[in-house]
């Protein structure tokens, strides 16, 4: 991982109150691991240090998305109204519930914490210019190749939206000062 890139990584993780720590002792099967409440990202030093980028971010995505913002709800909201028949009210909370069990049993946390992550290495890696580092991840990580792809769609998707946006602006300023100059 080149310095700027550590840097990069440090500087975010510490804009949150987090501190980024290598550590020896973990298991093999784990990568990394947040503690929320001790404000601290430990991250395997046994793993290859390509793995450490995608690691800490998906950490950081963890605390962002899971305990910095408010819990959100992972069904309709049709199932939240309370209904005056039993029946309905009790189908209601069985559905909830039901949805409840799916998200977290199709490891819903990890999911939202690695698209969070790798709309994040995108975006860092078009700034900083760390390209390799996300070909070298995906290549160890092909499972993870949806997940880039969403993430590569939506900062396209972005990127569209703003310059549509500005080019709009562009057009129609000369037009809101004639307008201005016509109604004085």
């Amino acid at each position: 991982m080149k310095r700027k890139t550590k840097n990069t990584l440090r500087g975010l993780a510490k804009f949150l109150g987090l501190k980024i720590k290598f550590v020896n002792y973990l298991d093999d099967q784990i990568q990394g691991k947040l503690l929320p409440r001790e404000g601290r990202i430990l991250i395997n030093a046994r793993k290859p240090r390509n793995e450490h980028f995608f690691t800490v971010l998906h950490e950081i995505g963890h605390f962002v998305v899971h305990f910095k913002n408010q819990p959100r709800k992972h069904h309709p909201s049709i199932f939240d109204i309370h209904w005056k028949a039993e029946w309905l009210e009790r189908l209601s909370s069985k559905v909830r519930r039901w949805y409840r069990f799916v998200f977290n049993k199709e490891g819903g946390k990890e999911w939202e914490a690695d698209v969070w992550a790798m709309c994040a290495f995108v975006y860092i890696a078009r700034q900083l210019g760390c390209r390799d580092e996300v070909k070298k991840f995906l290549k160890r990580h092909p499972e993870k190749t949806g997940v880039f792809l969403l993430a590569v769609y939506g900062t396209v998707y972005c990127d569209t939206k703003l310059k549509i946006k500005k080019f709009g602006r562009a057009i129609a300023t000369p037009f809101q000062f004639l307008w201005k100059f016509a109604v004085s």
